[in-house]
């Protein structure tokens, strides 16, 4: 390490010298201006050399009262060379210890100081390495914004959750960051309106698309603080909550459906009992009315019948969702389940004149371990919900397709009818939810619980040329 430099030593000759130090330095002149920094310091701190040159050093660097008395004070008599304790200031302002070696000296007739730095942990650069690590590889976005409201910096997790590229937005103003995401809440223009005004917030809900994809996330916003009455950086955080979202509804799904399996199981039974009793009474009434002619009568007993049966089959519908429940898993070729059900659809399409397609597309389908009866119900359930979404006519279209890569099996229900409207998506499982004049709401709920006992699930897509349901069920290892 130098002790001193000579007052024959042109600026230029200096500068360049510290540029290329394998040492951490910098060059003051006697204003306390940073006229030079090595590429060392650069790198070990994280600084942007653009933004320490030509700016005074109280930004980057605290000294005790020693050196900016050694500094401010150059008609004294003061040592050539000087070494104390001091902290260089990091991109977020947090202190970093070293001991700094001071030498001063004269250039072409002006005062000049270089300062030489000894970190107190030689895990300067290693640190920050790993910060840049962390930021890099965590879920949570995370935007450094500088005094300007320009971003400083940002991570992999923000950009993919803004859908922007770090090279087009750093040094952009914060507002042209989320310029990209479509806003489905509208409140995002009043938190940026906030950011620009330097209002601190915490844990705001937004909703915005980016790509086909709708996020729910959580925005945090707090500046750094001040410095000479100059705010000096702020952070801006993001949590994605879309997965969180979803097991929140289907937790609510979860809790409602076994609230109606705790009611159903209870009383059920003691509805069934007397309805038995009230069924054979009027089997017995109407056939004695048939055999007395009167046929007005019998219509009465005959439209009683059959409001008892749909009682009956709404119980039945409860019993599925109550829990627990016994599930009977074995081996099963759906494509023969199939075979059973076509006629019964078939007949039920005749009634709504609507035609029935069957197909498929793989010559041997994989088994699939799953209780037999209750697959029966799911695909009766999404073929009968098809046909009346139809109304009168259209194309019923069964597909049976194994998915190799995943190692599924599917079968997909496609209607040529009007589609789901979108406010009723997201409660298209949900119990009692139905779209039908005359439903109970309870037909769909039913498929996803038996397919959930079952280790499947069930999709679907709706758009303006009907909707399709689709059952995924994992195939048997061979």
């Amino acid at each position: 390490m130098p002790i001193a430099f000579h007052l024959d030593v042109k600026l230029d000759h200096l500068t360049s010298w510290v540029e290329g130090m394998p040492q951490p330095a910098l060059v003051l002149d006697d204003h306390g201006k940073v006229i030079e920094v090595s590429q060392s310091l650069l790198s070990q701190v994280g600084w942007e050399r653009s933004s320490v040159l030509n700016q005074p050093f109280q930004r980057w660097l605290l000294l005790p009262e020693k050196g900016e008395h050694h500094l401010f004070h150059p008609g004294e008599s003061k040592p050539k060379l000087l070494t104390l304790q001091g902290s260089l200031l990091s991109p977020d302002y947090s202190p970093l210890p070293s001991t700094i070696h001071w030498i001063s000296g004269t250039s072409e007739g002006h005062g000049y100081h270089l300062l030489i730095f000894n970190p107190a942990s030689r895990g300067w650069g290693l640190f920050h390495h790993r910060i840049d690590r962390l930021a890099a590889d965590l879920q949570l976005g995370i935007i450094v914004l500088d005094g300007n409201g320009r971003v400083d910096e940002l991570n992999r997790s923000a950009q993919m959750l803004i859908g922007v590229n770090r090279n087009d937005v750093l040094r952009r103003p914060v507002e042209h960051v989320f310029n990209h995401p479509i806003d489905e809440t509208g409140k995002l223009s009043s938190l940026l309106e906030k950011i620009q005004n330097r209002i601190p917030f915490r844990d705001q809900p937004v909703s915005w698309v980016v790509g086909e994809k709708r996020l729910d996330v959580r925005l945090d916003y707090q500046p750094l603080g001040r410095w000479e009455d100059h705010i000096i950086g702020a952070y801006c955080l993001i949590r994605d909550m879309t997965q969180l979202q979803s097991l929140e509804m289907q937790v609510r799904r979860n809790d409602r459906l076994a609230m109606i399996g705790q009611i159903a199981a209870g009383t059920a039974h003691e509805i069934r009992n007397p309805l038995t009793s009230i069924r054979g009474f009027l089997q017995v009434m109407k056939h004695a009315l048939q055999e007395k002619g009167e046929l007005k009568e019998q219509g009465y007993t005959e439209i009683m019948l059959r409001e008892i049966d749909r009682i009956n089959n709404l119980l039945g519908e409860f019993l599925l969702l109550s829990k627990p429940r016994s599930v009977r898993m074995c081996p099963v070729q759906v494509d023969e389940i199939w075979k059973e059900l076509l006629p019964i659809i078939e007949n039920e399409a005749i009634l709504h004149n609507t035609e029935v397609r069957f197909q498929v597309e793989n010559p041997s389908l994989p088994r699939v371990k799953a209780d037999k009866e209750l697959l029966k119900q799911v695909f009766l359930n999404l073929c009968k919900n098809g046909i009346e979404a139809m109304g009168d006519g259209g194309i019923l279209t069964i597909r049976l397709f194994a998915m190799t890569d995943r190692k599924e099996l599917a079968i997909e229900v496609w209607d040529t009818g009007p589609g789901i409207p979108p406010h009723a998506a997201e409660k298209i499982f949900d119990p009692f939810f139905t779209t039908k004049e005359h439903g109970t709401g309870l037909g769909l709920s039913v498929c996803k619980r038996i397919l959930q006992d079952i280790g499947g699930r069930v999709e679907f897509s709706s758009l303006e040329d009907g909707t399709a349901f689709t059952v995924h069920i994992p195939v048997m290892e061979d």
